[in-house]
């Protein structure tokens, strides 16, 4: 796990989104070693332990890059597989996904600045495997109603303790109960932690279109996060 932190950083440090894969994929193996040499699974302090040093680098990065946009979550394609996120510098943003591959990081050699931003490798697409091997089936077209298996992972995992997924029209309504909700904060609309990730790229893939992120409420008392999303299109509108 330290070396998926150290190689994520120089990664990110270097624009190398192949370090920051590798990175990644580092911090989720140490959390699968955990999750079967412990009889109580990943407690939140070490889950916390884990993803917070790269979950503290988007945001420096974020801040640092000046973006104030909402994040947009992309489900996978041919240039994607495990699909992304893309944090634009402008809400009034244009994206051309043809552009976008897996080495993409500083999206900045394009010909106007309402298609530049920053593009990020999703910190929960490994959960989202999980979920998805829990179902026993791939969450591509699946539907939203695919998107609440991950309430039995995340409970064993004693991460969170429900998911609830609501459709109306264009937009897309998440509540999440029980959820260790420290590291949660308005931030999370630009780069949310695993758990809330996780559950917007499963919601991106089984719908098959881009989502926006418009609205993160933090319920400290009741441990509950409501996440608001919004339908952007399918891949070919975007390409």
């Amino acid at each position: 796990m330290v070396i998926g932190v150290i190689l994520a950083f120089r990664g990110a440090m270097g624009e190398n989104q192949s370090l920051i894969n590798a990175g990644i994929g580092g911090i989720f193996l140490g959390i699968i070693v955990l999750t079967f040499s412990t009889s109580d699974y990943i407690k939140y302090d070490a889950f916390k332990a884990m993803v917070l040093p790269y979950f503290r680098l988007c945001r420096r990065l974020i801040n640092t890059l000046e973006l104030k946009s909402k994040a947009v979550y992309i489900p996978a394609y041919s240039n994607l597989p495990d699909g992304g996120i893309f944090v634009p510098l402008h809400d009034d943003f244009e994206l051309d996904l043809a552009k976008i591959d897996e080495n993409s990081f500083f999206i900045t050699d394009v010909g106007r600045e309402r298609e530049m931003g920053l593009f990020l490798a999703p910190l929960g697409r490994e959960m989202m495997k999980m979920y998805e091997a829990y179902a026993e089936m791939d969450f591509t077209n699946a539907g939203l109603h695919a998107v609440e298996n991950a309430s039995a992972v995340l409970k064993s995992l004693g991460l969170a303790t429900s998911v609830t997924v609501e459709e109306r029209g264009e937009q897309i309504r998440v509540l999440v109960a029980g959820v260790k909700i420290k590291i949660c904060s308005k931030a999370c609309e630009q780069v949310a932690c695993p758990i809330c990730s996780s559950i917007l790229l499963s919601i991106a893939k089984s719908i098959q279109e881009l989502i926006v992120v418009e609205d993160f409420k933090i319920e400290i008392e009741h441990e509950l996060v409501e996440i608001t999303a919004r339908r952007l299109g399918g891949i070919n509108k975007w390409m």
